[in-house]
């Protein structure tokens, strides 16, 4: 095949990838309630006889994944931020898990691994902020991949493939003595090390709230089942201009 044919091949092949999601999309919009001005459905309550009942109310998103609240004071925003952040990993898009951090974190942090990181493993090129978010996406596809091989009753093998569903927040419960200051300051304490600054103090006076939050991950895998790829896991977002962001 000349050159000529083989562009010509590539770009059928890619128009029809397009064609195939955008067709998926427009399959799952299709199917959600309509969306509010806040970005998601109007929350739903699922029937008392239904399956999915003891795991209360949620909110659809335009992507079709089920948001879970703890309570009112955990607003839907948080649920989309976190989503974002996952359908990075999902999608293995890296430059919107970029978009999804605090702005001087991701540039801290990439710095950091470029300089220090790379030269103490002894790496052959750069160790960048890219590459820690390789590492993160093929570690949730490794829990799977464990996952679907424990269950499965076949010899195969799994590619790690999978679909968000369900993200629940809640509110961190901490341990006796640890209030919620104390609990944000120990988050920031490596970082204020690698970073060589008082970096608590300086995204603290940069944003207008620093908030742990606890949260779960369901997703649908290539056997067609939901399984839980994060389990009661804490992260801290900062809140600006009425956008949340994440570290790490």
């Amino acid at each position: 095949m000349n050159l000529k044919n083989t562009i010509a091949a590539l770009s059928a092949l890619a128009l029809a990838v397009c064609s195939v999601s955008c067709e998926k999309k427009e399959e799952v919009a299709a199917s959600l309630p309509e969306m509010t001005e806040k970005g998601v459905s109007e929350l739903i309550s699922p029937a008392e006889d239904s399956e999915e009942y003891s795991l209360g109310e949620y909110y659809f998103s335009p992507n079709g994944t089920k948001l879970y609240c703890e309570d009112e004071t955990i607003s839907t925003d948080i649920l989309l931020a976190l989503e974002n952040y996952f359908l990075s990993f999902q999608n293995n898009d890296f430059e919107s898990y970029k978009a999804s951090m605090y702005t001087s974190y991701a540039e801290r942090y990439d710095k950091y691994l470029r300089e220090v990181y790379s030269k103490n493993e002894g790496v052959d090129s750069d160790y960048s902020l890219k590459n820690s978010f390789e590492l993160r996406y093929n570690n949730l596809r490794d829990i799977l991949i464990d996952t679907l091989t424990y269950e499965s009753t076949e010899d195969k093998e799994f590619s790690g493939d999978y679909t968000i569903t369900r993200i629940r927040a809640e509110h961190t419960i901490y341990e006796e003595g640890v209030t919620e200051e104390s609990f944000v300051k120990s988050f920031f304490e490596s970082y204020d090390e690698i970073f060589d600054t008082d970096y608590y103090k300086e995204v603290s006076a940069d944003v207008d709230k620093l908030m742990p939050i606890t949260f779960f991950v369901m997703a649908k895998a290539e056997d067609g089942n939901e399984h839980k790829i994060v389990s009661e896991a804490n992260i801290i977002l900062a809140e600006k201009d009425g956008k949340y962001y994440t570290f790490g």
